[in-house]
């Protein structure tokens, strides 16, 4: 997924000679801190609420307010427009072409909209956290010992824990009850730190099978 795929034109830019009122007022209508700039179809710079905030007199205009211009290529990937989104803390990024042209930005909603899309956030199958030691990661085999409990994994994140040096896992699978891929994991000692499956699910599986036991000693 490329930045050229989720981009929009929806948000309006602003022009060099524009005030610093109106700007303002822009922001407030989209609910946004940061407004890209552009002259002639150029992308000049991104102002942010605070350049504004700062400004001696808000009638004057924007021209020569900042110099910041962060930006991403039309084929930066979704990883790297959240990577300069996440470390330049913006809510709108602008997407320029190799010439320096202005095609439309990518705004903190969509961005945040496209990673759920990604890591299948809104998947009915259930989300399990392994902890373990980072030389301990081996993608192949975990994948084997979820995929022989006839589980498809849909994601699968992972991120170092500073504080322990450990690794966190998240894997996302197509199975609304864990329970076997999770008997299997600990079987092969993986630390289980959580899961979360279908709502209720869990309990309704507990009473069947306590009904079935219940049965078979009645019997």
């Amino acid at each position: 997924m490329l930045s050229k795929d989720f981009l929009t034109k929806q948000i309006p830019v602003l022009k060099p000679e524009d005030s610093g009122g109106f700007s303002l007022s822009q922001m407030e209508d989209c609910k946004l801190k940061h407004l890209p700039v552009v002259s002639d179809g150029k992308y000049i710079f991104l102002v942010s609420e605070k350049d504004l905030f700062l400004m001696e007199n808000i009638d004057n205009p924007i021209e020569n307010i900042s110099i910041y211009a962060p930006l991403v290529s039309d084929k930066a990937s979704l990883l790297e427009v959240l990577r300069v989104m996440s470390k330049e803390n913006l809510t709108v990024l602008p997407v320029v072409s190799e010439d320096g042209n202005y095609l439309g930005a990518v705004t903190l909603s969509i961005l945040v909209e496209k990673l759920a899309e990604a890591t299948q956030a809104a998947s009915n199958g259930a989300l399990i956290a392994i902890e373990m030691n980072s030389q301990d990661y081996d993608l192949s085999q975990l994948s084997h010992l979820i995929e022989s409990n006839n589980a498809k994994i849909l994601s699968l994140l992972s991120y170092p824990v500073l504080e322990t040096s450990k690794l966190t896992v998240l894997v996302r699978i197509d199975l609304e009850d864990a329970s076997p891929v999770l008997r299997s994991l600990e079987r092969f000692n993986y630390r289980v730190l959580y899961y979360a499956q279908k709502e209720g699910l869990a309990d309704d599986i507990m009473h069947r099978r306590l009904d079935e036991l219940m049965y078979y000693l009645e019997m």
